[in-house]
């Protein structure tokens, strides 16, 4: 995430991500994440903390990754194409408190005991949030993700 947050200084106008129609600079990829991890911060997200991505592939998942890592927080990326059960099962496992969504995959956590955060729903709480980076409370010792896989690799 620092290196995104470098290139949006040297080139705030330049094209940080194509989604269908729609491109995104680097200096609003930086906006929206910092206002997530300020959102995240604010819910208790710090280093170690493990937080669920259940977003479609699009510029959403790009600013949520990045704002749970900006936020000092360890991804934990759930499909939204996955069954239910998987979901919950990975959530659970993993000890995720909060899950970074929108709307059309948040049916697909069912019933976890989890907080969402919309990134769709969610704009009136997340947009008031500082667009400066939050301070750094994680560092490369820090966890950045957990991965589970099928179990045939």
């Amino acid at each position: 995430h620092d290196l995104v947050t470098a290139q949006a200084m040297r080139t705030p106008d330049a094209v940080a991500v194509i989604d269908g129609g729609r491109q995104l600079s680097y200096a609003e990829i930086e906006r929206r994440a910092n206002r997530l991890a300020h959102h995240l911060r604010g819910l208790g997200v710090g280093a170690e903390s493990i937080v669920g991505v259940c977003v479609e592939r699009s510029a959403e998942m790009v600013i949520g990754l990045l704002g749970i890592l900006k936020a000092g927080g360890a991804y934990l990326p759930l499909d939204p194409a996955y069954p239910v059960e998987r979901l919950g099962y990975m959530l659970s496992d993993a000890g995720a408190g909060i899950v970074v969504t929108q709307a059309a995959a948040e049916a697909r956590l069912g019933e976890a005991a989890v907080r969402r955060v919309r990134l769709d729903d969610d704009l009136g709480g997340i947009i008031g949030e500082e667009t400066s980076a939050p301070a750094a409370v994680s560092g490369p010792d820090n966890l950045a993700y957990v991965i589970y896989t099928s179990g045939s690799t």
